[in-house]
């Protein structure tokens, strides 16, 4: 199994770079060992030293698909909030016993609408690999 150093890049359908490692040390993954998404090391396989590689993952391989379920209207007074929340605003909320933090998705007199989604659900997302260094197997070193 071999050790790599990589940078990459995440991107947005927009262009939006999200996530870069290109500006700090390159990120140290073993292949096999379930570090990095599947399709990544598949994409890496007989890539030498310097190579860039794309990635395109659709939703349900990357950051899942939106599921409309997990936008729900919550009653202000069951949420007892500190402050008045804002759209876009990640706020705490407890369901079936367990914490959990969500996105405020609307905001009405009588309600908070909530959205327990990732943010980045449902999105296509590209990534740009390239692979900085091969360290060899972990035995080697």
């Amino acid at each position: 199994m071999d050790t790599l150093l990589l940078h990459f890049q995440s991107i947005r359908p927009g262009g939006e770079i999200f996530e870069d490692t290109t500006a700090g040390e390159p990120v140290r993954v073993t292949l096999g060992k379930q570090q990095i998404n599947p399709a990544f090391e598949e994409a890496l396989l007989g890539k030498e030293e310097g190579e860039t590689v794309t990635v395109v993952l659709p939703p349900e391989k990357a950051y899942v698909k939106f599921k409309k379920q997990l936008v729900v209207p919550i009653k202000r007074k069951k949420l007892k909030l500190e402050k008045e929340p804002a759209v876009g605003d990640i706020i705490p909320v407890e369901v079936f016993g367990q914490k959990c933090r969500v996105v405020v998705a609307e905001v009405t007199p009588t309600k908070i609408v909530v959205d327990g989604n990732h943010p980045l659900a449902g999105e296509t997302i590209t990534y740009q690999i390239t692979l900085v260094k091969n360290l060899g197997s972990e035995e080697a070193l």
